[in-house]
């Protein structure tokens, strides 16, 4: 049945991903229709859970795969119900029928590849038989290419050029950087060349070039399909979005679902979300999550009680006098995770932490200054560090002025009695620390000086590196915190004893 546009307007809808609330942002994946039967894409929950969302076209249900090793970057589909996935860092093929991973294939592929295709028998060596694919980025010159028979790499080869659909002059015209999906009468096409770059999506007729659809993008575009009686859009990062974009309605015929519609799709869809996100939430309460947030010089956040809370791309600003340095007061948090956050040089003040994570850079607090700031139970990743070192020397010597006042208030800091994990405090007097003598000890500047701590036995324990940073810096004494959770838990219990009866860590 040829396709024909549609006379009635076009309304676009949101196809509702199985993605929670509190799944981080900022993980690109793909999206990708095998055979007008299934949609495949990727998102990431927790603190590294990659899942693999798979959405029947024909019955608009949806199921929720473990087990992916990154994020979704290409699929193809094969007999049987099976479909060859490559993500960040694997080759995994997967069950389409059963919903289970059959084979995984994670070395000698590379890592960060963008595409995966079939090789022709044409394109083979000699004795390269049954399935070949070839696994690669557009951004480098060479090529893996995979035996299916037994999932292993055969050989590397420099890839030839990449096949793309080419732009007409009537659609370059129209706005066309890219053309996402060609059918018939239509063509889907995107306004940027660069996927994550803001644009809008436009059908064309492919005669006259003329627009049926626009629909924008602000977060970008990374691909169309169509699908039924329309089309299905999806962007980069659908752990933002939660949602696809669908245009129903675009065209008169139906094929490949069966007779379903793409807004009875959008409705069943919906409600199969719906039902694994209850079911998950039950199981699993979902996070608080506060994204991109700037606390102000002059501004106060204050008086907060609140559990299982995430800060992602959150910053404190820098303030020019010290009255107005953004400040945390009267907060008491449980379960707080930081995603690529920094509060450097904020001001903590009647602050209650019970259990705290900061994966990567987020643990540095730098020229922060701490009244009665408490933590409990598990900390993993913090550092802190009373130095701020801003680009410019004036703020630099500004903050480190107001640590020296600060000093003078006799006042305590920080509480770690009932705190443990991995902490490293740097430059903080131990006079200010509350501490947990089982775990943790004070070495001071003087006894440095006067023994030969380079003699003690370390074994593993990287407490040392704190040692060697007291012995060049001009601190009066470091805190040493032993991690019991860790891999070297022993060595730096250990060490810190050997410390203690060396004379040169106080026996508290």
């Amino acid at each position: 049945m040829e396709s024909q546009r549609m006379d009635a307007s076009v309304t676009p809808r949101d196809l509702r991903v199985p993605v929670p609330e509190d799944a981080p942002h900022h993980f690109a994946t793909a999206t990708v229709v095998l055979g007008g039967r299934v949609l495949l894409t990727s998102w990431v929950e927790g603190r590294a859970s990659y899942r693999l969302g798979i959405l029947d076209l024909r019955t608009g249900q949806w199921r929720v795969m473990a087990g992916l090793r990154g994020t979704l970057r290409d699929a193809l589909a094969f007999a049987d119900d099976r479909a060859l996935l490559l993500t960040d860092h694997a080759l995994t093929e997967i069950d389409l029928a059963t919903h289970t991973i059959t084979r995984q294939l994670t070395s000698k592929i590379g890592r960060y590849n963008t595409y995966l295709r079939r090789v022709d028998r044409e394109d083979r060596e000699d004795g390269e038989d049954g399935d070949v694919v070839a696994v690669g980025s557009a951004n480098a010159a060479m090529e893996t290419l995979v035996s299916l028979d037994a999932l292993t790499v055969a050989r590397r080869r420099r890839r030839g050029p990449l096949a793309s659909a080419l732009l007409s002059t009537g659609a370059t015209r129209a706005g066309a950087a890219r053309v996402l999906a060609s059918r018939e009468a239509f063509a889907i096409i995107a306004t940027e060349t660069r996927e994550s770059a803001p644009q809008r999506l436009l059908v064309l007729t492919s005669d006259g070039y003329s627009e049926t659809v626009s629909v924008d993008f602000p977060s970008g575009l990374h691909s169309a399909h169509w699908v039924a009686d329309g089309a299905l859009a999806a962007g980069t990062d659908i752990g933002q979005a939660r949602t696809l974009t669908v245009i129903p309605a675009v065209i008169s015929s139906i094929a490949d679902s069966n007779g379903m519609t793409l807004d009875d799709l959008v409705s069943a869809a919906n409600e199969s979300a719906a039902k694994i996100l209850d079911a998950r939430a039950r199981r699993n309460p979902p996070r608080t999550v506060y994204r991109d947030l700037r606390l102000e010089p002059g501004e106060e956040i204050a008086d907060v009680t609140a559990r299982r809370v995430t800060l992602e791309n959150c910053v404190a600003g820098r303030a020019a006098d010290r009255h107005e340095r953004p400040r945390i007061t009267r907060v008491h948090l449980t379960d707080l995770e930081l995603q690529n956050s920094s509060l450097n040089g904020a001001v903590l003040e009647d602050v209650t932490v019970d259990g705290l994570r900061c994966p990567g850079s987020s643990g540095f607090f730098f020229g922060c200054e701490l009244h009665r700031v408490t933590l409990t139970g598990r900390v993993h990743g913090l550092i802190l560090n009373p130095t701020l070192d801003a680009l410019d020397h004036a703020t630099s010597a500004r903050y480190a002025q107001w640590h020296r006042e600060r000093m003078d208030d006799p006042g305590w800091m920080l509480d770690l009695t009932e705190a443990t994990g991995n902490i490293t405090i740097r430059g903080y007097p131990s006079r200010f620390i509350r501490r947990n003598p089982n775990l943790q000890a004070v070495v001071t500047a003087e006894a440095l000086r006067t023994h030969d701590w380079r003699a003690v036995d370390a074994g593993r324990s990287s407490l040392r590196v704190s040692l060697q940073e007291l012995a060049r810096s001009d601190w009066g004494d470091a805190t040493l915190i032993a991690d019991p959770h860790g891999p070297r838990a022993n060595d730096d219990l250990r060490y810190i004893e050997r410390l203690r009866h060396e004379g040169i860590a106080l026996p508290d």
